[in-house]
């Protein structure tokens, strides 16, 4: 029996999905330069050309995964989608990307150590300046209508804050308590943002 369009495309999804989570772990493990297009369709025991009927290259599977990465921790910050951060919305951002990190600690470990990578971070910086020049905007937005006296050093500790705190959950786990590590960001977030 002949499958339905929509399964034909769960299928291409489950793929493609098959061969990034293949190539973030070994592009992590690796390193992405010593990985080739034939050791992750190996691992991921599908053929070569079957990987090419995904991706073109290599840098095409890495930037899906960065992309990929990146929306899955952005989509939580405008919930309603109107350019405008509110309080609650930026609080409810900290704690879904907790539960994102929380629930996927393997995910985000590989994503992290791939991101730290020289070529791979020299590679994104831009990209990733460009993907989230409107989220900055936003969050100056909001952090210069929440009263700061110096927006641009708020900004930059909340961003440090944050990603500190991402980076022990899955560098570290375990060196603080979790649910304590999430109220104290969000509480001394507030208070770099609301002095």
């Amino acid at each position: 029996m002949p499958k339905r369009p929509e399964q034909l495309g769960d299928i291409r999804k489950q793929k493609k999905q098959l061969i990034m989570d293949t190539a973030l772990e070994l592009f992590a493990e690796n390193g992405f330069h010593a990985t080739s297009i034939s050791q992750i369709a190996k691992k991921a025991d599908i053929s070569k050309g079957l990987t090419y009927n995904y991706f073109k290259s290599k840098d095409d599977i890495l930037s899906e995964i960065m992309e990929q990465g990146f929306n899955q921790m952005w989509d939580n910050l405008d919930i309603n989608h109107d350019g405008v951060l509110t309080e609650e919305e930026f609080i409810f951002f900290i704690h879904e990307n907790f539960r994102l990190v929380r629930e996927n600690v393997h995910y985000w470990r590989l994503f992290f150590s791939l991101l730290l990578q020289p070529r791979v971070s020299e590679t994104y910086a831009s990209s990733y300046k460009q993907q989230g020049e409107h989220i900055f905007k936003m969050f100056y937005g909001f952090i210069a209508n929440s009263g700061s006296k110096d927006t641009e050093s708020a900004m930059m500790a909340v961003s440090s804050m944050m990603e500190g705190a991402f980076l022990s959950l899955v560098t570290v786990p375990g060196t603080f308590p979790t649910d304590k590590l999430e109220d104290a960001v969000v509480k001394n977030c507030m208070k770099i943002i609301k002095p």
